[in-house]
């Protein structure tokens, strides 16, 4: 439990550039992972295997953030076990994909969930406060 399973790298990009290479929202479908309001890393670009963990909500690992308090860019994202894992066993985490924007049906159908668990709440979107409306 709490093992180091790899870093999750690719080219470091500015939230700017994420927004004018892709629509995230829209597409449902990207390697990109937030590190901070400034920079994002984008595994499409010189990403490893990290980018093809998938999400669960029963995840059995969480990917954990090292922030570098002099330069935001040097964030990193390691992903580690929340326990043992089996031999063979699918490595997932949960994504806590949130937009600040009303969660209508199309963004749900596009963030759909799929993980099998039995607790799964059929989407990838989490709220981002008590107050998201989750819109039809």
């Amino acid at each position: 439990m709490g093992t180091e399973v790899i870093e999750y790298t690719g080219k470091l990009i500015t939230v700017a550039k994420a927004d004018e290479l892709y629509d995230e929202v829209y597409k449902g479908h990207t390697f990109l992972f937030t590190l901070n309001d400034d920079w994002i890393i984008d595994a499409n670009q010189g990403g490893n295997a990290a980018k093809w963990i998938n999400h669960s909500c029963e995840p059995n690992c969480i990917p954990v953030l090292y922030e570098d308090e002099h330069d935001r860019s040097q964030d990193q994202v390691f992903i580690l076990t929340l326990r043992d894992i089996k031999m063979g066993e699918e490595l997932n985490y949960d994504y806590g994909i949130s937009f600040d924007i009303p969660y209508t049906a199309r963004l749900k159908e596009i963030w759909v969930c799929h993980c099998g668990a039995p607790s799964c709440t059929g989407t990838m979107l989490k709220p981002m406060d008590h107050e998201r409306r989750m819109e039809p």
